[in-house]
């Protein structure tokens, strides 16, 4: 014993302080020892040598980072959020779309999808006989719950093959609600899920499901990919699983054992438990536990352990699943068996993310566990079976008691078969060796009954008993001090405080008191165990002085709590100098470096994390330092994490660490290793990042530690303060237990270890609304081993005596009080200026706020401000006589926190609650000098919820000797004895002007049941404010005929102190009443800051040269400038643009570009839609004649040129959004992180060099075969308002609020909107002279339009909508769409689309309307019913005002290219020269000049072709339009005005219904044109029509086939035939099923046909899919229209005449790319068919006619081959050359030729005679035949011999 103490000594390096008492020995007694442990874990005599190991390294780092010999602080951080609010219930909507299967086993199965989430069940239609059906159909389930618990939800989609009497399960797919939503765009996309078959897992795959899966909640927005189907894709690279997971995932088996289990409650509290003591006495536990494990949808538990609180199982639960599972969670429960219902004791969740490493090589590791504790926490140990708090048990909201623990292991066995086993095998040898053989592998190895392999096959849950292998000893105790000493209790609630109030601590079952514990007992056996007991605390040698023990004192005295001053609602206990303490020893296991290494990352975590908000208040100051600043903090991070990692290095290895604490250990290294490379890499600037970037690079940096922070395996439990009040639990805070550990090592000691925190104290359970503080509670706490109790009173504020009770004699007893004798008057002085962004708490959307101050026993209210959300009080409340204990300069440090509560005051009723902030008082001495505090803002949080800032600093103020007078002096107060914020405090302020513009007030809603008829604005800013006019008649106009004001307001010269501005809605009612409609408040005047008036300089004044050096230079990075050949000795001012597509990747781009306009290809999927019809002109001294002839022909020769998919189809408006939808793909494939939105780059070129380049660049030829160029648009995945910033360019728009916006009805704020403000501000200091001011246009009004009321004719066009949500119960909508603005109402009722959840609508709608009155189109999707009213499915609204006066000219797209006619013709009113002449005059440029082949602007020339060659004759015309529209989208680089114009587009807008907020209910393309009319009347509206499918007809003819395999044996010959015939039919129209006649016995698998099918259908070319028009039962009123890939599905049948036909084989074929067939049967092969490449296939649209043989096969076995011939033909050609059914006329087959043995037996007895048996036999049939007439003549002969040879003797005679 002797020689470990000393090397303890010098290991430590005696860090710790050598106070005389270290000298001293100490005995803890620990009264708490737990019965569970009983002898076996009985504490062992001082340190053995695997504790002292586990220390060691902790000593080492002792001495490499010293710990300051003065802890930085006494207090921990400030929190400034009082509370956490509760888990709230979220609405989800899980989308799920079948779209189709593949590869199903099976043989001409009918398979139907079956989808289960939870209880709910929906399923599919049945497809039938096909392996490859295909669905498209959508699902959608609505769940409502914590987001935690739902997303361990299981979404198990299951394949069966149809039959009327039990369904059989051909495969099914498993994957949880979190595994989706933690994907991008929180869905898997177009994706293949794997089937197999949880009977049997050895039987491989089942089958592929495509399908996509969404989960979406609250405002989530879901990307939509509009489908484009794509025939043969590779599923294997495309499966349903996260990113970075093995396509191939190998069965593995998850073993969760089950050990034991100890301190579970013993719920003997009830009723009826005390009957059962009064029968069986005392002795034992009323409890009978078990353990339910769930995983991936199933479950097992283990057996039943009958009374005993501290059962041991010593169960495995077996679990099969494919590794990596998609299922993330396991949930472990235990519960209590009853007679009656089983109750549920705790709940604990492993994420497998947290116990695993999903990294590639030998970096990852499989899920490992344990053995280790887990704790289980729930409602308090002490309630009844009548449990309030039984959610907490169940994990829905935070334990608030410790339920006991259990002892767990979990690991995995990747089960071999397949590639997979080497990678995992060697990390599982380890595993395998220390436990599975002993159990597992024995078991099935003593040849246990078939049934048990059986059970091996399947996924069934096994649950079995094992041995603990002797690798796992009984865990090392160690001994556990917790100390802690109360500083303050105050903010106790006055419902609570009439009683003695006192307080406990607890960790596990220690010190927990109140409650049944192991305590109780202790009592009894005291005497007996108090050897065991009295645990040595200082090695022998020392002990000898202290003979005493350590009682256990976990709770303070009970004391009555006094009122607090100025607020009778609140109570504290006067601790004054006297803080009473707690201390207790526990026991737990030693592994505490688990802790160590979380604590040492946190605080890496948690200073990059303070790092980072400094940088960001950085930003707000300057430029250049965050990013200085923000490099230092990267590099601090880095060498952090290098001292991390050496740290982690040196480190011995231990006893007493799992497999997961290696791991995780070498994860931590890897994980910081990567993030410092990382960060490497942005301090060296390798990629040039933005400071937003770098800070948004760090923070995922913190996320990723506090990701590894979280310790899965538990150690000590978490420590829980009661306040008890009456012995009766009350109220609690909890706090983890890693958080208060102590180490002598800064770096791991727990962030609140030895500091005083504050706690706010929480109710158990559901709190109720509006609730309060129930105490606020500064208490110092350490927890740490007992060998370093001497460090306990370390980091307390000096200044104390200790104080031991009488009893005690012991020298190092911990202290039973803390004496704080100095006393120290204070002044605490509370500046409030004001505070913004309240919550509203009135039915007017405003509240009456004012606030309380509450500093220790003292508290003191504000003046209440009314209808406000942003007050200014500027008060100061005094508090004086505020007595403080303890040293002066401890105070300086750390004072006591201030809470300010804000609430809204009632004129009836109590005030409510609006919520609260924590702040430090600036502390200033007698001694020192004053200095002014600095304002400054203090987040206010009401739960969770952020609820604005308050402006305020606190002082603290020491009162000197001379008493009140010498403090710094206060202003006076005014009449009602207020004191204002003192001068030298408030903000610096300043004179600012503030211009209105005022436009108008939208969608203003009825107001106390009467609508708003007369509306006023009313602006508010410090203080000061204006009025707009009063709008006469709001119906009529609901503009401002007074378009702007001003008004002057002194606001601070300090930006971030700016108070917010309030605008304020009134209605006037009659007799001059007014009534407030609604109000905003603008938090943040940043965005309004104009900077001081300088007249905007025109582009045609700024020096030229200095522009075209900026632009060359801005761009050089967009590629290659190409040069332009020079132009008569440029003027020197000119810039010149060359307006062409950027060079692309392409090697040919540039021939590509300067291509002859009927054959431009499209030669890159990058190149921009900038390839109009006019190809760019080459410079003037060229001369036009070159090789190129373009011209604005019609649209006849370019119809010819664009080869689509049939030759037939006509070029229209669905060609072109077919061609953008291809692009967009495109665009998204080659460039993921491309940015949204329209990109074009322009080539700026200031001229010079040569010209040959270009001269060159003419020559070569574009390549061959590659797609015509047609114009495309841009298709938006979003609205058009979220990629033009809401075209709030000219005006912004205020949604007005009303109603209350509390935490209940949060985020339905659309409810609280009653309408909305259109107006700006613009805010500048005040100009000296305002004369020249007044007398111009105010700043705000200029280039805004007249608002006087302007007509306008609208055009709605509406293509088509996604992801509908459905309305009817067979999930399926039939929508229309109806059109609102104003009053007008379209609907399209008749035009709905049956049982369609994706309807192609192809509307246009005309509407005239007037601005302002008319400005919210309302596009609403509706769901058609026979009966009863149509349902709403969603809507969406859009704001046409601010479209039509915005700069960015959103009337009418600008099309890609110019063309008078065609399919892409112009649309809008104004041709490009018109717009570009007037964008030049509106916005004050010089010109736009035209000359040959150029356009100037200002001092910029662009240059490009103008002259084209008209098609019949050979005039050459001029024309601007293609160069001018060239400008126009490239308008946003000219500078100062420039900015992006809204191209020619379709818009994705998402509906939403108001019953589900924030949900999207599908998605609607579409988009807007306006034509003012006083301009021109625009052209015909676009056809946007659908496309009608065409009509075709398919003659398949099936000559023969050959190998067929035989199925029939003869009864007597034993010889093998089939009955062919051939079953074809196009999938989707099985109605039409036709059949060939039959080849009876075929004996060689030879059938001959010549036998014609016929199948008419309708086909859409452009999307390459069928259309099937037909009612889906008998009960439907309307037919459905689905789509589907054309396939052709031909199946081989053997005919059987008394049972069911056999099934031979099939072949499916997908008309659009099948494989060529075979010239010959030799030839014709399966694997040919299977594998044969993309490019190698072949479509019948474009063949039209072909033959061939082709392959027959079942479950992927060749089992026959057919000779075909296909042949398409149209449905006119079809009416021209008819052709029979079958073999019939017109143009008949000829019969086929058969050989003599095919026909039916039945119907031909004698043939069937003559070829069974004469055939056959004929040899023996002759044979027997004349021996027949043999034996008759011999018999004969025999017979009638004696007769004769007699008749010759008598007549012979």
């Amino acid at each position: 014993m002797e020689k470990p103490s000393k090397a303890k000594k010098v290991m430590f390096g005696l860090k710790l302080k050598k106070k005389k008492k270290a000298e001293k020995g100490l005995i803890l007694a620990n009264k708490a020892v737990k019965d569970g442990q009983g002898k076996a874990e009985a504490p062992q005599e001082g340190p053995s040598h695997q504790e002292g190991s586990g220390e060691d390294w902790i000593s080492n780092n002792a001495s490499t980072t010293p710990a300051p010999s003065v802890p930085l602080t006494r207090r921990s951080k400030l929190v400034t959020k009082i509370h956490d609010g509760e888990v709230k219930s979220q609405n989800y909507q899980i989308a799920i779309t079948i779209i189709e299967a593949r590869q199903l086993v099976g043989e001409n199965i009918d398979p139907v999808v079956i989808i289960e989430i939870g209880d709910e069940k929906k399923q599919s239609t049945v497809k039938e006989g096909t392996n490859s059906p295909f669905y498209n159909e959508n699902f959608v389930f609505d769940f409502i719950g914590p987001q935690v618990h739902l997303f361990d939800k299981i979404i198990k989609i299951s394949v069966f093959h149809h039959k009327l009497i039990g369904s059989i399960l051909i495969g099914s797919f498993k994957v949880d609600l979190g595994t989706v939503y933690n994907q991008p765009g929180h869905q898997f996309c177009d994706k293949w899920a794997l089937l197999t078959d949880p009977g049997d897992i050895r039987t491989g795959t089942k089958g592929y499901l495509k399908c996509d899966i969404s989960v979406t909640g609250k405002g989530d927005v879901l990307k939509t990919n509009p489908k484009i189907s794509d025939a043969e894709e590779q599923i294997e690279k495309n499966l349903l699983i996260p990113q970075g997971f093995p396509s191939e995932r190998p069965w593995a088996r998850f073993y969760v054992r089950l050990y034991k289990a100890e301190g579970l409650p013993k719920m003997n509290s009830s009723i009826m438990a005390n009957v059962t003591k009064a029968f069986m006495g005392d002795g034992k536990d009323l409890l009978d536990p078990f353990v339910e494990v769930s995983f991936a949808g199933q479950m097992g538990r283990t057996t039943v352990q009958k009374n005993c609180a501290n059962p041991m199982w010593q169960e495995q639960v077996i679990f099969k699943e494919m590794f990596p599972p998609l299922c993330r969670r396991v949930k472990i429960q235990v519960w209590d068996e009853g007679s009656m219902n089983n109750v549920m004791l705790a709940t604990h969740f492993i994420d497998l993310k947290k116990i695993s490493n999903e990294q590639d090589g030998d970096k990852g590791f499989l899920p490992t566990f344990g053995p280790a504790w887990i704790n289980l926490y729930g409602s308090p140990r002490n309630h009844s079976l009548m449990n309030d708090y039984q959610e907490l048990n169940e994990g829905l909201r935070e334990g608030v008691s410790f339920r006991g623990r259990l002892l767990v292991e979990i690991a995995v066995e990747i089960l071999s078969g397949g590639p997979q086993e080497s990678k995992f095998s060697k990390a599982l040898k380890g595993l395998k060796l220390s436990s599975k053989d002993k159990d597992s592998g024995d078991k099935t190895d003593d040849g246990k009954s078939q049934q048990a392999t059986d059970k091996a096959k399947s996924t069934e849950v096994e649950v079995e008993h094992f041995d603990v292998p002797p690798e796992i000893v009984t865990e090392k105790c160690e001994e556990f001090l917790l100390f802690g000493a109360f500083f303050e209790a105050t903010m106790i609630d006055r419902k609570i405080g009439d009683k003695p109030i006192s307080f406990e601590v607890s960790i596990g079952t220690f010190g927990n008191l109140t409650d049944e514990g192991s305590h109780h007992r202790g009592r009894k056996k005291s005497a007996e165990l108090a050897e065991e007991d009295t645990l040595p605390l200082l090695p022998e040698g020392e002990r000898d002085s202290a003979d005493a023990t350590i009682p256990m004192v976990s709770t303070t005295y009970p004391e009555k709590p006094l009122v607090t001053e100025g607020n009778r609602n609140y109570n504290y206990l006067p601790f004054d100098a006297r803080k009473p303490c707690v201390y207790f020893i526990s026991s737990w296991g030693d592994q505490t470096f688990r802790l160590y290494w979380s604590n040492m990352l946190e605080k890496m975590a948690d200073l990059l994390e303070e790092s980072i908000e400094e940088v960001r208040e950085l930003i707000k100051i300057s430029e250049e330092v965050p990013e200085e600043k923000m490099k230092m903090v990267l590099s601090d991070f880095i060498s952090q994490s290098s001292a991390f990692i050496s740290e982690a290095e040196k480190k011995p290895k231990m006893l007493n660490q799992t497999t997961l604490d290696k791991k995780r250990l070498t994860l931590y290294c890897q994980e910081l290793e990567a993030m410092t490379k990382e960060a490497k890499g942005i301090i060296q600037q390798q990629q040039k990042l933005s400071l937003d970037e770098m800070i948004r690079k760090a923070r995922t940096f913190v996320e990723k530690i506090h990701f590894l922070v979280d310790e899965p395996q538990h150690t000590i439990p978490d420590v829980f303060i009661w306040m008890l009040s009456n012995n009766k639990r009350v109220a609690y805070a909890r706090i983890t237990s890693r958080d208060l550990l102590y180490s002598p090592v800064q770096e791991q000691m727990g962030k609140h270890c030895g500091k005083i925190k504050t706690h706010f104290l929480k109710l158990p359970g559901k709190r109720p609304a509006g609730w309060s503080v129930q105490a606020k509670v500064d208490v110092y706490l350490w927890l740490g081993s007992t060998r370093y109790s001497s460090a306990i009173l370390d980091n307390l504020p000096t200044g104390y005596e200790v104080e031991t009770s009488s009893k005690v004699t012991a020298v190092n007893h911990p202290p039973d009080n803390l004496l704080y004798q100095g006393q120290h008057l204070f002044q605490l002085r509370a500046h409030l200026y004001q505070a913004r962004g309240l919550i509203a708490a009135d039915s007017n959307g405003l509240s009456d706020p004012f606030a309380k101050v509450t500093f220790l026993s003292h508290c003191q209210t504000t003046k209440v401000i009314s209808e406000t959300l942003s007050p200014t009080w500027n008060q100061m409340l005094l508090f004086n006589d505020i007595v403080l204990h303890g040293d002066q300069k401890e105070l300086v440090d750390s004072p006591p926190l201030v809470v300010v509560e804000l609430y809204d005051s009632d004129a009836v009723g109590k005030p409510e609650y609006l919520g609260a902030t924590v702040a430090a008082p600036v502390v200033k001495l007698a001694d020192q000098g004053y200095e002014p505090p600095q304002l400054s803002y203090h987040p206010i949080f009401c739960g969770n919820l952020p609820g604005g800032d308050l402006l305020a600093v606190f002082e603290l103020l020491q009162v000197p000797p001379s008493g009140l007078q010498g403090l710094p002096p206060v202003d006076p107060p005014d009449v009602a004895q207020i004191y204002p914020v003192p001068a030298n405090i408030r903000p610096v302020l300043s004179k600012y002007r503030v211009e209105v513009l005022f436009w108008g007030v939208r969608e203003m809603k009825k107001v106390q049941l009467l609508s708003v008829d007369r509306p006023q604005v009313l602006i508010e800013c410090g203080g000061k404010g204006v009025k707009s006019c009063m709008i006469q008649s709001y119906k009529n106009n609901p503009n401002f005929s007074v378009q702007a004001d001003t008004f002057e307001v002194e606001l601070p010269e300090n930006e971030l102190l700016h108070p917010p501005l309030s605008i304020c809605v009134v209605d006037w009612r009659a007799f001059g009443r007014s009534t407030l409609v609604g109000t905003y408040t603008v938090n943040c005047l940043k965005q309004f800051l104009c900077k001081s008036r300088d007249p905007p300089a025109l582009i045609s004044q700024v020096d030229g040269a200095q522009v075209g050096q900026d632009i060359s230079d801005s761009l050089t990075a967009t590629g290659p400038l190409q040069p332009l050949s020079s132009f008569q000795e440029p003027p020197t001012y000119h810039v010149y643009v060359d307006i062409e597509p950027p060079p692309t990747v392409v090697p040919d781009s540039a021939q590509v570009q300067q291509a002859s306009l009927v054959d431009i290809p499209d030669s890159s999927l990058k190149l921009e839609p900038e390839r109009k019809s006019a190809a760019p002109k080459p410079p003037k001294d060229e001369k036009t004649e070159d090789a190129r002839k373009p011209s604005q022909r019609s649209t006849k020769r370019k119809k010819r040129t664009i080869a689509d998919e049939s030759a037939e189809n006509v070029i229209d408006w669905w060609s072109k959004y077919y061609a953008s939808l291809k692009k967009a793909q495109k665009a998204k494939e080659s460039n993921p992180n491309e940015e949204k939105g329209y990109t074009d780059q322009v080539v700026v070129d200031v001229e010079d060099g040569p010209k040959k380049k270009k001269d060159k660049m003419l020559k070569k030829q574009p390549k061959e075969g590659e797609i015509p160029n047609l114009a495309v648009l841009q298709i938006y995945d979003g609205d058009l308002e979220s990629e033009f910033n809401n075209f709030e360019d000219w005006v912004k728009t205020f949604e007005l609020f009303r109603g209350k916006s509390m935490e209940e009805d949060q985020g339905l704020d659309g409810d609280r909107v009653i309408g909305k403000f259109k107006g700006s501000f613009c805010i500048y200091k005040s100009p000296e002279d305002f004369n020249t001011e007044e007398s111009g246009q105010l700043r705000i009004q200029q280039g805004i339009p007249p608002n006087y009321p302007v007509k306008v004719l609208i055009r709605v066009y509406i293509v088509a909508a996604f992801n509908l949500s459905p309305a009817d119960s067979d999930g399926k909508s039939d929508p229309y769409v109806v059109i609102r603005l104003g009053k007008t109402e379209i609907k399209d009722r008749e035009k709905y689309i049956p049982k369609q959840l994706n309807p192609v609508f192809g509307r246009s709608f005309e509407i005239q309307a007037t601005f302002p009155k008319e400005s919210l189109l309302s596009i609403l999707i509706y769901d058609h019913d026979v009966i009863g009213t149509d349902d709403l499915i969603g809507e969406t609204k859009i704001d046409l005002e601010n479209r039509f006066y915005s700069k960015h000219r959103a009337i009418c797209g600008l099309q890609s290219q110019y063309e008078i006619e065609g399919y892409n013709a112009w649309r809008d009113t104004s041709k490009p020269t018109e717009i570009l002449t007037k964008l030049c005059k509106d916005n004050k440029l010089d010109g736009p000049y035209f000359r040959p082949g150029k356009i100037q602007i200002g001092n910029r020339v662009f240059s490009g072709k103008t002259s084209f060659t008209e098609e019949d004759a050979d005039e050459i015309v001029e024309s601007y339009e293609h160069l001018a529209l060239k400008v126009l989208h490239s308008w946003e680089d000219i500078p100062e005005v420039g900015c992006r114009l809204v191209p020619e587009h379709i818009e994705t807008r998402p509906l939403y219904h108001k019953d589900k907020p924030g949900m999207e209910q599908g998605r609607l393309q579409m988009w807007v044109d306006m034509f003012p009319k006083d301009m021109p009347q625009p052209g015909p509206p676009v056809d946007i029509s659908p496309r009608q499918p065409k009509r075709y007809e398919l003659r398949v003819i099936i000559w023969n086939t050959e190998d067929v395999i035989l199925e029939d044996e003869n009864i007597f010959t034993g010889q093998k035939s089939s009955d062919i015939y051939v079953k074809g039919w196009i999938k989707g129209l099985e109605d039409d099923k036709q059949e060939t006649d039959v080849h009876y016995n075929s004996l060689t698998g030879e059938g001959n046909f010549n036998w014609r099918f016929l199948f008419p259908f309708h086909y859409l070319p452009a999307e390459k899919q069928l259309v099937i028009t037909k009612r889906e039962n008998i009960f439907s009123l309307e037919k459905t229209e689905f789509k589907t890939p054309a396939v052709l599905v031909l199946q081989v049948w053997d005919f059987e005449r008394l049972s069911s036909d056999d099934f031979l084989g099939s072949l499916e074929m997908n008309l659009n790319s099948f494989p060529r067939a075979a010239k010959s049967a030799k030839a014709c092969d399966l694997s040919k068919f299977e594998n044969a490449s993309e490019e190698s296939k072949i479509s019948i649209f474009q063949q039209k006619r072909v033959r061939g043989w082709w392959p027959f096969a079942k479950s992927k076995e060749l089992t026959g081959k057919v000779e075909a011939e296909f042949h398409l033909v149209t449905a006119e050609e079809a009416k021209k050359h008819p052709v029979g059914k079958a073999r019939k006329e017109p143009e008949p087959l000829a019969k086929p030729n058969r050989p003599n043995t095919s026909f039916s037996w039945l119907m031909n007895p004698f043939k069937c005679l003559y070829h069974l048996i004469w055939k056959n036999y004929k040899k023996y049939i002759i044979i027997g035949f004349i021996l027949i007439i043999l034996i008759i003549f011999l018999v004969l002969f025999i017979y009638t011999l004696p007769g004769a040879i007699s008749r010759r003797i008598v007549v012979g005679s």
